[in-house]
Parts: C-alpha cells; sequence; structure tokens
C-alpha cells in the first residue's frame, strides 16, 4: 500500500514554532493524514498500568487505509496482564514481544504530522502521552492533536450505543470478530471514513474536527530517530491469536 510521508524531525531537534493562533489560521488541512491507533492494555490508568499491544493504521486526508501494523508490547517480568477476559492476552503472549522503549521511535514517527484517531481517545491517548513521554518521544505535557471516534458518534448517526461494536454495526463498517487492538484500530479508521461521506453528503465543509487537523500541522512534540524507527520495523511481533469473542449487548 502506498506510504503517506510528511516531513520527519529527527529526534531532540528544537524548532522555534509560529504562535499557535497564527500557526492554526494560516494551516492547510487538506494533505493532513490520520494515524488510527487502538491499545489494549492491563488496566485503565496510564500512570498504573501499561501498553500490552498497539495496533495502528495510517490513513490519509479522504481516510483511505495506506499502512498498518501491530505487536505485542512485553511489559516486563512480573507484570500482571490484567483482564484476560477484555483482551484475551496471558503473560506466556509476551514472551519474546519488544517492550514498549524496543518500539517507541517507529510509534512517534507514525503519529508525527497526523491527527490521532482513536474510539475513546481520551483512554488511548492518555496512555501513549504517558508512556512516549516517559521515553521522551513526546514533549512532556503537550496535547497530541485528536479526533475521537466515540465522542462524535452522535454527530453523524443515530446509535442506542457509542460503543465501538455498536457504531460499526449501526454505520454498516465491518469489525473483527474477535477483541484485538489492530481489528479495532481498523473498525476506527472504517467510522472515520464513513463519518468523512456523512458530512460530504451533508455539505459539512470544513469537517467537524478541522481545528485537530490545523493543530496537526502545527504540533512539533514528537521526538525519534529515523534509522532507530526503521530497525524498530523488524521488531514487531503481532499477535498470534484471535482474540475474545466480542460481546455485542
Amino acid at each position: 500500500m502506498p506510504f503517506y510521508h510528511r516531513p520527519r524531525r529527527p529526534l531532540r531537534q528544537t524548532l522555534q514554532p509560529r504562535p499557535v493562533s497564527d500557526a492554526l489560521d494560516a494551516a492547510d488541512v487538506s494533505e493532513v493524514g490520520y494515524a488510527v491507533v487502538d491499545l489494549e492494555t492491563t488496566g485503565l490508568s496510564p500512570a498504573a498500568d501499561s501498553i500490552i499491544e498497539i495496533g495502528l493504521v495510517q490513513a490519509g486526508p479522504d481516510g483511505a487505509v495506506e499502512r498498518s501494523w501491530s505487536t505485542l508490547v512485553n511489559p516486563g517480568v512480573g507484570v500482571d496482564v490484567g483482564p484476560t477476559h477484555i483482551h484475551g492476552l496471558v503473560a506466556e503472549d509476551l514472551v519474546g514481544a519488544p517492550a514498549l522503549s524496543d518500539v517507541a521511535d517507529l510509534l512517534a514517527r507514525d503519529l508525527a504530522g497526523r491527527a490521532v484517531v482513536a474510539h475513546n481517545a481520551r483512554f488511548d491517548v492518555g496512555f501513549l502521552t504517558q508512556a512516549l513521554g516517559g521515553l521522551d518521544r513526546l514533549e512532556r505535557g503537550a496535547r497530541v492533536p485528536r479526533v475521537c471516534t466515540m465522542e462524535l458518534a452522535r454527530h453523524f448517526m443515530t446509535t442506542p450505543s457509542r460503543r465501538l461494536v455498536t457504531c460499526c454495526e449501526t454505520a454498516g463498517v465491518a469489525i473483527g470478530r474477535h477483541h484485538t487492538a489492530l481489528d479495532d484500530a481498523l473498525a476506527s479508521a472504517g467510522l472515520l471514513r464513513h463519518y468523512l461521506a456523512v458530512g460530504r453528503e451533508r455539505g459539512e465543509e470544513p469537517v467537524a474536527w478541522s481545528r485537530a487537523l490545523a493543530e496537526a500541522v502545527a504540533f512539533n512534540g514528537w521526538r525519534w530517530s529515523e534509522p532507530a524507527a526503521r530497525a524498530q520495523e523488524s521488531r514487531l511481533v503481532p499477535r498470534r491469536g484471535d482474540g475474545v469473542l466480542r460481546n455485542r449487548r
């Protein structure tokens, strides 16, 4: 699949950005893409719990999928994997998987220059902010430009619930049968495309989340080493099993 390139900044490079208001007013958002992400974690607290699976989908300005990857993440010896009944993972599944620090440059690189999309973005971006900030791959205190497909759900469709599976069923978006990070990231990307299509039919220009796209143009908080990011592509260990059957209530 084609790869959506944006200019990359090397690790620790310091830039002097324009004032935020000026940058946002002048931003051309027509070529801003998306990084759709889903995480499986050991619990609900970004400060106390760990990421154990990452699913990431890069999409173009029209929402079309360009590239995707996933990996399990080993949180370290003795760390409880948490609710297996939710994410379907046990400690043995994570043996041989990279630590988050082993894929942090790749993750930061593939999020940079894009609006980060998630279903319940507060949760996923909260974990990314905590984890990548702690690894010096994200500026401390930075607010990552984001789009939440859960928060936008009822703007674009009538749905009895904002749960991912219900939203996808309402919108006619294919969703994986099992609960995995990549399945859910692909499903969220499908919802994003649905929202874009509905917006076009309504004549909604600019898009409802246009400020997030402008913020993505101006945002320079990501830090990574490009050689390290390329090397880390070979360290990914995707999930081998099917996960947990979805609860469709």
